[in-house]
């Protein structure tokens, strides 16, 4: 089995796609453990970019997972069930048209699939710095309707000052399918997150905290061709830093509708037509309060041919934007599908619109700034995939994403912090993704990315963009009852300022996973950095030592 995979063309996508057959191979814990996969996707317990660019949307369902009250890399995976998933599709740099302002970087799209049966688990853990974790989930049927409830709790002491954290998390899910054409699902997620902010080594910030509470609720209506999605994301993040006199709050709402209609002339041909709706206010100790809202629509066609293995498609979204300048952004693509092997190439353009987060928050080590405007970004996309037998399978993509008004984190000598225009920058580079199974017991899956990012002003790297990033997984099932895995991942040395004088090194860590299974048990064990090896995060934050975990799962 290889994973992930491409999309067919007869289909119209090039999104990596992962189906739950191989989620469930990996035998893997977090959302991170499955994206890490993919290559030029860097996934972290909060957080996503695709080459480079964390300006992501990330959906179940329909239901937005981007953090308000964060950077638009900010996504709490925490409320994804990764044993309901059904498949997951990864659209990297493309998206925009059809999913609106601030997916520049690209769209990932996260299905479970209809409630079918009573079905849940029980898991929890412990390890290394009082570590806790437990988390449960079910789903039952009842007639035409489906519940699924989900829970967790998560502590850690971490692994240096003022470096804990505490969560909570609820969530809740209703189905109703009155007959073959309708479905509703109806969902309400809640999380609460406490911690410390430990700072950077030569600037620690031992009495830094904060506390987030994020809420999203969420309905998607299905009817025929027509798609209809209304959503409320909205969060409060609490700054504290009782050294500095510091106790700063926002709040941050996001209330939207989006409505999307397939009209299929026939097998080949068909066209997308959409319109979105989104009001977002904000308040805080430190602004008066705010509100924006903006209004877009799009449309896309789509046409594949019975003599010729080939897909068109183009599209066009036009945005309007009360506090920011309008925009209108096209989608061109091809796809080239013959036996083993397909190539395909995009361009399209797409805007990002700076957060309350960006704008208005306030820390130990951020000040705000209210005049960021927004980020344009026109992205070229070139990709190749190739089965080469049922044991090997590669993957190539060449990208070249240019950005005006590029919003990024600068940092002072002094460890203060600010999100500023840059002016235009280039993201360039490549990726390759080898999958190979040797043995029916052994896969092997690796991934590589070149990424140059740098300021066209003056020719110096962006920060914390490493130009190399390599990651090799081995999975050995040597029995259907036991599962081993060892992950080498390694990241080049990269800038920590603009003016390119400080850097953090490369750095090559591993990582080891084992679990076995009996009847509807299963104990599993994890060691993160393997080596002790110390090192830093691309921003210049110490990472952390020898982990470890074991804990036990029961499946119902």
């Amino acid at each position: 089995m290889n994973f992930p995979t491409t999309s067919t063309a007869s289909k119209g996508s090039d999104a990596i796609t992962i189906t739950a057959k191989e989620i469930e191979a990996m035998n893997v814990n977090t959302m991170a453990d499955i994206l890490n996969r993919i290559p030029g996707v860097r996934c972290g317990d909060t957080s996503v970019s695709i080459h480079g660019s964390s300006k992501v949307k990330v959906y179940v369902n329909g239901k937005p997972l981007n953090d308000p009250t964060a950077t638009h890399g900010g996504v709490r995976w925490d409320m994804v069930d990764i044993d309901h998933i059904e498949k997951i599709e990864v659209f990297k740099g493309k998206g925009g048209v059809s999913h609106g302002s601030d997916a520049a970087g690209g769209v990932i799209l996260i299905s479970t699939g209809k409630i079918t049966k009573f079905k849940g688990s029980v898991k929890t853990h412990v390890g290394r710095n009082d570590v806790f974790n437990a988390k449960t989930n079910a789903t039952m049927l009842l007639g035409k309707m489906g519940l699924g409830l989900s829970g967790e709790y998560n502590t850690d002491d971490g692994y240096k000052l003022n470096n804990d954290k505490e969560t909570h998390r609820l969530g809740g899910r209703l189905e109703y399918s009155p007959g073959d054409a309708a479905d509703f699902i109806l969902t309400a997620d809640y999380m609460n997150d406490e911690r410390g902010l430990s700072g950077l080594p030569d600037f620690p910030t031992p009495f830094s905290r904060k506390e987030t509470d994020i809420s999203i609720f969420s309905l998607l209506s299905s009817f025929n061709a027509v798609t209809a999605k209304t959503y409320l994301n909205q969060g409060k993040k609490h700054n504290t830093d009782i050294s500095k006199g510091l106790d700063k709050s926002i709040k941050v709402k996001k209330w939207g509708q989006d409505i999307k209609y397939n009209w299929k002339f026939n097998k080949n041909n068909g066209f997308n037509l959409g319109a979105a709706w989104e009001l977002n206010t904000a308040s805080g100790t430190a602004f008066s309060s705010k509100e924006e809202n903006s209004l877009s629509a799009f449309s896309t066609w789509s046409r594949s041919f019975d003599s010729l293995p080939i897909t068109l498609s183009m599209g066009l979204r036009g945005n309007y934007n009360s506090d920011f300048e309008n925009a209108v952004n096209p989608e061109l693509k091809i796809i080239y599908k013959k036996n083993s092997w397909q190539i395909s190439a995009s361009y399209n353009r797409a805007n990002n619109t700076p957060s309350f987060y960006h704008r208005y928050n306030e820390t130990s080590s951020t000040i705000p700034n209210p005049d960021l405007t927004m980020e344009t970004s026109n992205n070229y996309e070139l990709g190749l995939s190739m089965t080469h037998s049922d044991a090997l399978s590669t993957h190539v993509t060449l990208f070249y994403n240019r950005l005006k008004d590029k919003i990024t984190y600068v940092r002072n000598d002094y460890g203060i912090g600010q999100y500023q225009n840059l002016g235009e920058a280039t993201y360039k580079g490549g990726d390759l993704g080898i999958n190979y199974r040797p043995l029916e017991q052994l896969a092997i899956n690796g991934s590589y990315t070149y990424l140059e990012a740098k300021n066209e002003k003056t020719g110096l790297w962006l920060t914390a963009k490493p130009a190399h990033r390599a990651n090799v997984d081995f999975n050995f099932t040597p029995t259907p009852k036991l599962f081993f895995n060892l992950n080498l991942l390694y990241t080049s040395k990269n800038y920590t300022n603009k003016s390119n004088t400080r850097s953090v090194s490369q750095y090559l860590i591993a990582n080891a996973r084992a679990e076995y299974f009996f009847q509807k048990f299963s104990v599993f064990s994890e060691i993160e950095n393997i080596a002790d090896t110390t090192y830093y995060f691309v921003d210049g934050l110490l990472a952390p030592p020898l982990l470890w975990i074991v804990g036990l799962e029961y499946k119902f």
